[in-house]
């Protein structure tokens, strides 16, 4: 079965969570320890990495905080490039 491309929304999704992934990795912070930071239950911290698109404002300038996310970081989230 040939291999399909990604769409250009489904691409934005994957660059979003493996930004987060990576920058949580280095910072070594796991999921559990993230939703507790941002006050929010393990589960809906899940949701929102798995579909970036419902990623609420509040939590994104959270996880800059957190994080350190850099300015390019935050652009590749937001515009998936």
């Amino acid at each position: 079965m040939p291999k399909l491309k990604l769409s250009e929304f489904e691409q934005k999704k994957l660059v979003a969570r493996v930004t987060l992934k990576k920058r949580m990795d280095i910072k070594q912070i796991n999921m559990k320890g993230m939703a507790k930071r941002l006050n929010r239950p393990t589960s809906t911290l899940y949701n929102r990495f798995a579909n970036p698109e419902i990623l609420r404002l509040d939590d994104l300038w959270t996880l800059v905080t957190i994080l350190g996310l850099s300015d390019q970081e935050i652009l590749q989230i937001v515009r998936g490039k």
